[in-house]
């Protein structure tokens, strides 16, 4: 029996707004969903284990499975949290700056609280910054974060009626361009295209691929084929369907699916 080789970096969510990866040492073993303390340049914290990164180097180390004791100090700091986040919103208000505070992160090891908010544009807080380390008297770090992100934290039902993907199965968030959509025959109307967040749908990305190989395997738009009838151009490509729109020299038009066409791919 072949044994499958033991991943050496593990994807591991420190906060909804916060994924490492993280090298595994021997003698450690975790599984998706082990709840695990942590540890990096910035110290110790406890997050939970997503599943096997890829082979670069990881940000932190796991240190070990996380005890009960040590969820009761998680349990203690989110109350902590809430707290700290109504001081940050009475503070922001104070500097009068036009930020929406979506979410707070307190560091397992109690050495720093990370505040993340949302705004249209970029903003400078740093007397916000100096007045809540003060009050609090440990580091504290504030982030902008994007739409994107605080829609898979707060969840809900995207146009297609189901869970949003960013809030279930995607783990990372990559960028999304309106090039996919092209790629994909859709209509580029931004509310047909446009996720709850108002950025472009995260499933346009992981799409993408899947309409990359099967238009490989088709006749482009322009070529010439044979079908039953006779030679003509293809008008229009259906994917989905795996059928092509073919035009004739007389005019007329069919639809015509792939194992209809007399080489595949036409000349």
């Amino acid at each position: 029996m072949v044994e499958t080789a033991r991943p050496l970096v593990w994807r591991v969510q420190i906060h909804p707004f916060k994924t490492e990866p993280c090298e595994l040492p021997t003698g450690v073993e975790v599984q998706p969903g082990d709840r695990v303390i942590v540890r990096d340049d910035e110290g110790d914290d406890l997050g939970t284990v997503l599943g096997p990164g890829d082979d670069a180097a990881g940000i932190g180390v796991v240190v070990r499975r996380a005890t009960e004791a040590d969820l009761a100090i998680r349990h203690e700091l989110d109350e902590k949290t809430v707290r700290v986040l109504d001081l940050f919103r009475r503070q922001k208000d104070e500097f009068k700056l036009d930020m929406k505070v979506v979410d707070a992160h307190w560091r397992w090891d109690r050495k720093k609280v990370c505040f993340y908010f949302i705004a249209e544009h970029r903003l400078d807080f740093r007397g916000l910054h100096k007045v809540i380390s003060s009050a609090l008297n440990i580091r504290v770090a504030i982030k902008q974060i994007g739409v994107r992100d605080h829609a898979r934290v707060l969840g809900g039902l995207g146009p297609c009626g189901r869970e949003l993907c960013c809030a279930t199965h995607l783990d990372e968030l990559t960028p999304v361009a309106l090039r996919m959509a092209r790629l994909q025959n859709l209509f580029v109307e931004p509310g047909k295209i446009s996720g709850v967040c108002g950025k472009l749908l995260c499933c346009l990305k992981f799409e993408e691929e899947t309409y990359r190989r099967a238009l490989a395997e088709m006749p482009a738009a322009g070529s010439t084929v044979k079908t039953a009838r006779g030679a003509g151009h293809v008008t229009r490509v259906d994917v989905p369907t795996r059928k092509v729109t073919v035009r004739y020299e007389d005019g007329f038009e069919q639809t015509v699916g792939m194992e209809e066409l007399g080489d595949g791919k036409g000349d």
